[in-house]
């Protein structure tokens, strides 16, 4: 019997402006629909290459304060992109100091806690494995305004759980 992979994140502290981000939408404004996608394209791109991922992959961007994530599941590497100070904290209560642009492995309990961003606004969270998204007009780009995207078109929110393939 297989066993059944349930790997998730789950949000313990949800940032300032956390969403779901790709390199968006385009082309539809003549029937309504926005303009959305990543605000960062060269961290964005820079987090899925580090990662040897498609480079359209989703993402987490987050702005100034980010997220707190408790990880359960399997093992998978993550990046984190930006001038951003972050820690790891491992379920050992062992803490790590985040470096940007590197690549860290977590396992199940770790916490990636993301603290801020430094002389940016945005930061990108890129992980190994797919996030478990549905893509509306084409993107998974999260569009608060518009009220479109995955997520239902809102922000990450508190012990919101965020499933991974």
């Amino acid at each position: 019997m297989t066993k059944l992979k349930v790997n998730f994140f789950e949000v313990e502290r949800a940032g300032i402006n956390t969403t779901f981000q790709d390199s968006g939408r385009k082309n539809f404004n003549h029937i309504g629909i926005p303009v959305s996608g990543v605000m960062d394209k060269r961290n964005y791109i820079l987090a899925n290459a580090l990662l040897k991922k498609d480079l359209n992959s989703p993402v987490i961007e987050f702005a100034y304060l980010g997220p707190l994530l408790k990880y359960n599941g399997e093992k998978i590497c993550f990046v984190i992109t930006g001038d951003v100070q972050f820690q790891i904290i491992k379920s050992k209560k062992e803490i790590i100091k985040g470096e940007p642009y590197k690549v860290f492995l977590i396992e199940d309990k770790d916490k990636i806690d993301i603290q801020s961003t430094n002389k940016s606004v945005y930061g990108y969270l890129s992980i190994s494995e797919n996030l478990l998204l549905e893509k509306n007009w084409g993107s998974i780009s999260t569009n608060t305004k518009a009220k479109i995207g995955s997520n239902n078109g809102e922000k990450l929110s508190m012990s919101q759980i965020i499933n991974i393939d």
